[in-house]
């Protein structure tokens, strides 16, 4: 009994060692994160240049939305970028694409899994585009929406479907910055004569501590997502 004790007291020590590592390790990479460019430095590999051209079709991937319709910033980031470009000619058609499923363990589950049917959109961004798009006065005979995708070669892929429907040739891709990477890749890999469209990059003034904790964020997601998109075969 003596010795079991003894095992016991060395197995507790070792589990509270453990701890205190593992949380002063946190800690020490927590602040590393927040006051160092780190965050900034992995952003970089992900970042693509606007490559503008008058195309058939300006496509903009939705960014999320809250529960109650209001649209994220990065699909406000999106929206207005597109319409931009819209208004500056660039394309006589313009496509908002993307649902937002708010549960962030369904969201995995679908992106991993592939299954559209597993789990529904909770909110379409793209409607709530779209519906912004006739209050700005555009017309809607020249506006799509896909209601359906909840990813980006879901978002893709659809956009493709709709351009062969009608004949088109050439797109722009608008998205944020990080996200331009996969989201070109795929479009790539569709085979979709496309052209990135990019959100301005502004991941080098995301300086702040908690700007940058945002910003790990997004980077380890699209990094995942990269990942996720070449075992799958989308990339």
């Amino acid at each position: 009994m003596a010795e079991r004790g003894s095992a016991l007291i060395k197995a507790a020590g070792a589990i509270r060692g453990f701890i205190k590592w593992f949380c002063f390790a946190f800690t020490v990479a927590f602040l590393v994160i927040m006051y160092s460019p780190a965050a900034n430095m992995l952003a970089a590999p992900l970042i693509m240049p606007q490559s503008l051209i008058k195309t058939d079709l300006i496509i903009v991937l939705g960014g999320g939305a809250y529960a109650n319709g209001t649209l994220g910033g990065a699909s406000n980031e999106r929206l207005i970028h597109g319409l931009l470009l819209y208004k500056d000619g660039w394309a006589p058609r313009i496509m908002f694409s993307g649902g937002t499923i708010i549960d962030p363990a369904r969201k995995i589950l679908r992106s991993v899994s592939g299954e559209e049917g597993i789990t529904a959109v909770s909110v379409v961004e793209a409607s709530i585009m779209k519906d912004i798009s006739a209050r700005l006065g555009i017309p809607q005979r020249l506006v799509a929406a896909d209601a359906r995708s909840a990813s980006t070669y879901e978002n893709l892929r659809n956009a493709k479907a709709y351009m062969d429907e009608k004949k088109l040739k050439t797109c722009l891709v608008v998205t944020g910055p990080t996200h331009m990477l996969r989201a070109s890749l795929t479009a790539k890999k569709l085979g979709m004569g496309f052209y990135p469209a990019p959100v301005a990059n502004y991941t080098g003034h995301r300086t702040s501590a908690f700007e940058r904790v945002g910003l790990l964020g997004e980077v380890m997601w699209e990094y995942a997502g990269l990942v996720l998109y070449k075992i799958k075969g989308y990339i």
